[in-house]
């Protein structure tokens, strides 16, 4: 936001804002302490009745009080390099260059149902960009979203392998380098010499070497950085790396919580000795607040809340290492329920137990993961609500049914949720849809179809290019993909693509306006494939860093 005055005597950032909205709130004594670097803030299938269009205090009480999620930033350029980044994948599959599908955790306000590995019944996944005070006008403005999620079956091209991964990124240039880790880990790990026969190993050299080529690359590492905690699950064997606070949480059947990382806080008692020996002082938090690593012993130089972290390279020569801890979780189908991976967006304000009692209570209700993740979020949201008023931190939460991998039945599907097909109900046998220069839904990227007019879906029109015309087509089915007796999901038939009608652009008797169209998709489709091509060089030289001795 731009002030109309002349501006204070500081550069006006989000921290200079928040310092202060609170010293006006206090009388005068000071900033409130946030949870993260002092030097600034850290940081989907469709949203649930209630969530569009939604102004004020408007979302019924249920545990806690909820809260509309106000509008998204201003600034998008964030969300705009993302956007790129997707059609760059797309085309990249579409090109036949790589069999791995993989879907980012998109904003609960923005559905865009893009193809997901998973239908959203069995993997749910949002993320929900952070508020803060806002110094010229009453209330809250929305903050940049700092943190990343993403899912990614087959994993590797191996179809009994999935990637589960949360990222929360925090200070100055957080939402850049929880970005590039996200990126990096997930093209990178499964190139790793010992990715297939130790698991464990490939994970920590990947981390670390992330961590150092962010240095390299000229990431802004030196107050910003980000946590994360990584998932690779092969058939029912999980290996989980984390670094900082960002949890998975097991729920049992028997409506149990088990973490299944360790929240990695400065003052634990395997972090903090490590800390002390290389130089660092540690405040203990008192009254909910967290930990600190500080430079300096008058605790006035930096102050990051975690012991581990991607980035954050002013406080690594104090003990911060980037050097995550794993596990390793044997699923058991008979037992297990259901596996809660979020950043503390979620875990400041709802302890393991009460998210495995929501997530429980949403499932057994619904059948439905994706409905159980946005319960999570909107309790998030309400508990920041009631706890800090006008900030509340980034947000980001997946919902996996155990065995994700369990629920999958044919080799190269993808899945869109039936609320999806926004002519559900509205199509009669004998009007069949065309497909030629077809203009996608404002905001999404693909569409379903009736092509052969007998009432039903039976194909998904996908715009791999990012220019709103659906270029691509696949055989799809409506699918009931829980068992529980009820369609739920369209199921997408990822091995057999078609050209669209107006791609006959190339045929030596199309029409002049078809040619045109298809000679510029054909250039666009040209650069993100030679964009492609020049990320995957980058992921190859990184890969070949991979020198480690057996």
């Amino acid at each position: 936001m731009v002030a109309t005055t002349a501006g204070p005597p500081s550069p006006m950032t989000p921290t200079r804002k928040m310092e202060l909205k609170a010293k006006e709130a206090d009388g005068g004594t000071g900033p409130t302490p946030n949870r993260r670097l002092t030097v600034g803030f850290d940081a989907a299938q469709a949203p649930r009745e209630g969530f569009d269009s939604v102004k004020g205090d408007a979302y019924t009480k249920k545990r806690s009080k909820r809260r509309s999620f106000q509008q998204a930033p201003e600034d998008r350029g964030s969300e705009v390099l993302l956007q790129a980044a997707e059609a760059a994948e797309a085309a990249k599959q579409a090109a036949g260059k790589e069999r791995d599908r993989s879907y980012q955790a998109k904003e609960i306000y923005e559905p865009d149902w893009a193809l997901s590995p998973f239908p959203s019944t069995v993997v749910g996944t949002f993320s929900c960009h952070g508020i803060e005070p806002s110094y010229f006008t009453a209330g809250a403005t929305a903050k940049i979203n700092q943190d990343r999620g993403c899912v990614v079956q087959p994993y590797g091209g191996d179809p009994r392998r999935a990637l589960f991964a949360v990222f929360d990124g925090h200070g100055e240039r957080g939402d850049i380098v929880s970005d590039y880790c996200m990126k990096y880990i997930r093209d990178t790990l499964c190139t790793h010499p010992k990715f297939e026969s130790d698991l464990k190993t490939a994970l920590i050299e990947t981390f670390v070497r992330c961590d150092e080529k962010m240095a390299q690359d000229d990431v802004p590492v030196i107050h910003s950085g980000t946590t994360a905690v990584v998932a690779v699950l092969v058939g029912n064997k999980m290996t989980i790396a984390s670094v900082g606070d960002s949890r998975a949480v097991l729920g049992r059947k028997d409506g149990t919580a088990k973490d299944l990382t360790v929240d990695q806080n400065p003052d634990h008692p395997l972090e903090m000795p490590r800390i002390l020996k290389a130089g660092g002082f540690v405040k203990k938090g008192v009254d909910g607040l967290s930990s600190r690593v500080y430079l300096n012993k008058e605790l006035t130089m930096v102050g990051l809340a975690m012991a581990r972290s991607l980035g954050d390279r002013c406080v690594k020569r104090v003990g911060v290492i980037a050097e995550p801890a794993v596990v390793e979780y044997t699923v058991d189908e008979a037992e297990d329920a259901f596996i809660i991976m979020a950043s503390d967006g979620i875990w400041e304000f709802v302890p393991s137990q009460y998210a495995v009692d929501l997530a429980s209570d949403e499932l057994e209700r619904s059948n439905d993961a994706a409905a159980a993740c946005q319960e999570l979020i909107l309790e998030g949201a309400a508990k920041w609500s009631e706890e800090k008023g006008d900030y509340r931190d980034d947000i980001t939460c997946m919902v996996l049914k155990v065995n994700p991998l369990a629920f999958l039945t044919k080799e190269g599907a993808a899945y869109l949720p039936a609320a999806a097909d926004d002519r559900a109900g509205a199509r009669t046998a004998g009007a069949a849809e065309k497909t030629s220069n077809l203009k996608m839904p404002k905001g999404r990227n693909t569409v379903m179809l009736d092509t052969k007019g007998t009432g039903v879906v039976d194909t998904v029109g996908v715009d791999t290019v990012g220019d709103g015309i659906a270029d691509t087509f696949y055989p799809a089915k409506a699918v009931d993909s829980t068992g529980s007796g009820q369609v739920d999901a369209v199921e997408v038939d990822t091995n057999d693509p078609r050209k669209a009608s107006n791609m006959y652009g190339g045929q030596s008797g199309a029409r002049a306006s078809q040619k045109a169209a298809f000679a510029s998709k054909q250039d666009m489709l040209a650069k993100l494939v030679a964009k492609v091509d020049e990320d995957e060089d980058v992921a190859s030289r990184a890969s070949d860093d991979f020198s480690f001795a057996d």
